[in-house]
């Protein structure tokens, strides 16, 4: 854990660096470099959109400029017969384990909801994260693909119900789903973040980083890739991805000397386009990465040394315009109590 720590701070210690320098905007910077190299993705054989831009699936398609990557989308084969079709906008992410321990995918259209589940059925997903509204601003953004609590629905071959639903902090619900096909019953969590504008980011780090903390925490050790989705399945998608495939590097204690949050995101956009779509998002990252590798450096040295206070790697004053929510404290004080009450 030494080395794991020497790493944490050393990015700790690069991040207060880069903030000191007046003048610059080295945040700004960083991003416009994704981007920019991002668009030359277009011009490389190697990031083709051909499937996702056929005419037969545009209109399976919720935004026409966000399109999976053929190289990485996600074949749908099951009832693919029935279906006439395996197409629907989706991306496989890899984990820490460069396997595939993601499916970015946008928020369904009415006509691909039932694709949807031959997706989370075909990939047996034990976990789906969604971090948008049905409805946003006026603008539907999603389409229910779950039944209200206590009740069950017919989505074409696929009958899904909603066992419960618990309220996990003011930004985040949980409902505990079971889905069958065939006659074979599986159950699905679903994890919805309620209060995330689109394009923009969530009020609370605190509730952000537990709902995470409780998605790796259900995902526990099934192979099968967990479901990750907002609208278009890039800007709000691309950070959740983000930032639960770095808990999982600090978890198995593979955090490198050089970790890069850049780096990190650039990898994110090779596979899904768009992947954290904002620099606000961006910032969002990386005061969100900050306070986990701080809370972890906390925990270690109350560990090794009990009767000592640890002081903070990065000083609050560095971390101006962070967004606090009113029950910022209540968030970090229930995690706990949700992993042992919520159904996992």
């Amino acid at each position: 854990m030494n080395q794991t720590a020497e790493n944490l701070r050393g990015f700790l210690v690069r991040v207060q660096t880069s903030r000191l320098k007046a003048g610059e905007d080295l945040l700004g910077k960083e991003f416009q470099e994704i981007k920019s190299r991002a668009a030359a993705f277009r011009q490389d054989g190697n990031y083709s959109t051909d499937v996702g831009g056929s005419q037969e699936n545009l209109k399976k398609n919720r935004y026409k400029d966000i399109l999976p990557y053929d190289q990485t989308r996600v074949p749908v084969t099951l009832l693919a017969e029935e279906a006439g079709y395996d197409y629907i906008n989706a991306s496989f992410i890899q984990g820490a384990d460069k396997q595939p321990r993601y499916i970015a995918t946008q928020g369904p259209l009415s006509h691909t909801v039932v694709d949807f589940w031959r997706m989370i059925w075909q990939y047996n997903v034990k976990v789906l994260v969604m971090a948008c509204r049905e409805v946003e601003q006026g603008k539907k953004k999603c389409e229910r693909y779950w039944p209200l609590e206590r009740e069950s629905v017919q989505y074409g071959a696929f009958t899904v119900s909603t066992v419960s639903k618990n309220i996990v902090n003011p930004e985040v619900v949980f409902r505990n789903l079971t889905v069958m096909f065939q006659e074979e019953v599986r159950e699905v969590g679903h994890f919805q973040y309620i209060a995330w504008p689109d394009r923009g980011i969530p009020d609370s780090y605190a509730c952000f980083l537990e709902m995470i903390q409780l998605v790796r925490h259900h995902q526990g050790e099934h192979k099968a890739p967990m479901c990750v989705h907002c609208s278009a399945g890039c800007g709000r998608t691309g950070v959740i991805c983000t930032v639960e495939y770095i808990q999982c590097l600090l978890h198995k204690q593979r955090v490198p000397s050089d970790f890069s949050i850049y780096e990190v995101v650039m990898e994110m956009r090779r596979q899904r386009p768009s992947a954290v779509q904002t620099r606000e998002q961006y910032d969002f990252l990386y005061h969100a990465i900050t306070e986990m590798f701080e809370k972890q450096l906390k925990e270690n040295h109350r560990y090794e040394n009990p009767n000592e206070s640890h002081p903070l790697a990065i000083s609050r004053e560095t971390t101006s315009g962070v967004h606090r929510h009113p029950m910022l404290m209540q968030c970090h004080q229930t995690v706990e109590l949700n992993l042992l009450t919520m159904k996992l």
